[in-house]
């Protein structure tokens, strides 16, 4: 068996980005990566194991860890340093959407989204800071969202949920650079994953319209219908993210920020970084949804 050159740690693989990650880096040609490829619900992972099968157990290995759960990211990330002695990269993919009125956001829910996408990043940096810090060495990749610098209507929790995980990898950065630690954002539009799909389930199965007034609901209609629209024309493959991903590791991308997918509205970023007072952002995105209303 050839050493790989890069340990890489992913979280939330049963699914999307983080599966199309795992075996796109395990299988490189040249063997530069070994993945651990981590998830929740073990019972889920066929799909890894299928499309990974001609490297499972060489540069493949799918190992069980809950990113909400303090002990079972110890013990997946003790796990892999015992057998390989470090970890390169972590990859911080797990995540989960919401789409939804605010006002009928469960306070539990509401805290889930954020113990996932934000305490779950947390509880795996601090995890494997030690070790990276002690080699002098090391990336984390948090994947944030174009959601994560630009706020939209009733994507309130996520979006803000990707905020905090902004500013926790903008805070760390230039602490991180004196110990040769790089960090980068992954800030990906509309990606064909799983996620879309229950953030809809979860409406359906908890959203009582009888709790929203009339404009409310006519708002939160416009707004699903234009996310639909613009989702359909810039969509992007979990393939495509997973050789961005690469690039980054391999230090071909090297920006704090990266965002993936050109096509989903270019020109979002560029005006809320530019725009100090904020107004701007916000005029643009009123009259995207709710035509200037």
């Amino acid at each position: 068996m050839i050493m790989a050159s890069q340990i890489v740690l992913i979280s939330g693989c049963s699914t999307g980005m983080g599966l199309a990650t795992a075996v796109f880096l395990a299988k490189d040609v040249d063997k530069r990566f070994k993945v651990y490829a981590t998830m929740r619900n073990l019972a889920k992972k066929g799909q890894l194991e299928e499309e990974g099968k001609d490297c499972l157990g060489d540069t493949l290995i799918i190992k069980q860890m809950d990113v909400c759960s303090d002990e079972s990211v110890e013990k997946a990330v003790k796990e892999v340093l015992d057998a390989e002695g470090r970890i390169d990269v972590l990859f911080n993919n797990a995540g989960i959407s919401l789409l939804t009125p605010m006002e009928c956001v469960p306070m539990k829910i509401a805290k889930e989204v954020f113990d996932v996408n934000y305490f779950g990043a947390f509880r795996l940096i601090q995890a494997v800071l030690p070790g990276m810090k002690a080699r002098q060495s090391g990336l984390i990749i948090n994947n944030s969202s174009h959601f994560g610098i630009v706020g939209i209507p009733f994507v309130e929790v996520y979006c803000s949920s990707k905020f905090a995980l902004e500013g926790l990898t903008e805070s760390m950065a230039p602490i991180l650079r004196q110990f040769n630690i790089r960090c980068c954002l992954l800030e990906p539009g509309p990606v064909q994953t799983p996620i879309f799909e229950k953030a809809s389930d979860w409406i359906q199965e908890n959203l009582d319209a009888t709790t929203i007034d009339p404009k409310t609901k006519s708002l939160f209609e416009a707004a699903q219908a234009n996310l639909d629209r613009a989702f359909s024309d810039a969509m992007q493959n979990c393939e495509e993210v997973a050789q961005i991903v690469k690039d980054i590791i391999l230090g071909e991308k090297k920006d704090l920020r990266c965002q993936t997918n050109q096509k989903f509205e270019p020109e979002d970023i560029p005006a809320k970084l530019a725009d100090a007072t904020g107004n701007k952002s916000v005029d643009v995105i009123t009259e995207r949804f709710f035509g200037g209303q």
